[in-house]
């Protein structure tokens, strides 16, 4: 079957007389880098189509490992990519389309025409990406979420989570804490999504769990439950509004069916949202929902952490110090006279 599904697909391409190329890489649950080989071409019914190719195990990641394998599917299915490719697509690594070494480089050497289309649409998600990471508590913040979707994926503790849901949340469709990718920055919504609507399962089963025969889920527990504070809850909160506003721009942006007139509108529209988010008015009212819902699930202790004020020396002390180093290195004999002086 799946021979006659490929046949068909190249036939329409060797029709279309020109295609382009869409590639991209993910490690699979063995950690095999799998490359995806995908091709975009205009049908004869007028259509522009994408259909998979090829999908195959990529042992070298460099851009020349790329090439190679890239060259081994064409020949393998007797792509001209010489002559008839017009396009190519990639993401922003350096082995995709770096000017020296990259993919699309090595191809333009023997094609100029294939020309270089980065995936705008990822470009949002890095964005965000290295926006929080700017941020010393969001980057922690969103690192001790990682550590809790980890802790949450053994079956055992799933079924306790399950349970207490069914519990506190009655008639409720259970929900799950799934892994976020880097890439794909939408992922981190999702999750955080689950975290504030099943807040008080997640709290109701690490409880639970500290008092867990096994020590290291007992252990594990418990430093999880010592990193849920209100700045955590407030940082849940303000995340869960940006994303509100980020992700259905970044959702568009990856559709099949794009407008860009629409996508620049959604565009300037998510970026006034975000700008009026940066007010005092806007951070009261962040702050207020934090105390709301740490109220509502029993939450101890309502306020950030006080730090102590550092004590500096006064200017009266600076002084007598430097008096007293300059008289020392003038004259060492006046030490006493000094020490004297300062009492």
């Amino acid at each position: 079957m799946s021979y006659l599904i490929r046949s068909q697909i190249l036939k329409d391409v060797m029709d279309a007389g020109i295609f382009a190329v869409i590639i991209d890489t993910t490690n699979d649950i063995a950690n095999y880098e799998q490359l995806t080989f995908v091709l975009r071409y205009v049908n004869n019914s007028g259509s522009i189509v994408e259909r998979l190719v090829a999908l195959e195990t990529a042992a070298d990641g460099t851009g020349q490992g790329l090439f190679k394998k890239f060259c081994s599917i064409t020949e393998k299915y007797n792509l001209n990519w010489r002559q008839n490719l017009c396009a190519q697509s990639y993401d922003g690594a350096a082995s995709m389309q770096g000017i020296y070494s990259g993919l699309r480089t090595l191809i333009q050497k023997e094609n100029p025409n294939a020309i270089y289309v980065w995936r705008f649409a990822h470009l949002l998600n890095l964005v965000v990406v290295d926006t929080c990471d700017c941020c010393e508590v969001t980057k922690h913040f969103f690192g001790e979420v990682q550590a809790l979707v980890s802790f949450f994926r053994t079956r055992k503790i799933t079924a306790t989570f399950i349970e207490c849901q069914q519990q506190l949340y009655p008639g409720d469709r259970t929900r799950r804490l799934k892994c976020f990718s880097d890439t794909r920055w939408t992922s981190h919504g999702r999750v955080i999504t689950v975290l504030f609507e099943r807040f008080g399962a997640i709290l109701k089963t690490l409880k639970r769990l500290v008092n867990y025969n096994d020590r290291v889920t007992s252990s594990g527990a418990k430093s999880l439950l010592t990193v849920i504070t209100f700045e955590f809850i407030l940082t849940m909160i303000l995340n869960k509004n940006i994303f509100a506003i980020t992700t259905p721009l970044s959702n568009y942006l990856q559709s099949k069916s794009i407008d860009f007139i629409h996508a620049l509108n959604l565009v300037d529209a998510s970026k006034e949202k975000l700008t009026s988010m940066r007010c005092d008015a806007e951070f009261e009212s962040t702050v207020n929902e934090a105390k709301r819902f740490a109220e509502k699930h029993n939450m101890s202790e309502l306020s950030f952490k006080e730090t102590r004020p550092r004590k500096k020396k006064g200017w009266l002390v600076k002084i007598f110090m430097m008096k007293y180093l300059f008289l020392y290195v003038i004259d060492i004999e006046q030490i006493h006279t000094l020490k004297y002086w300062i009492k």
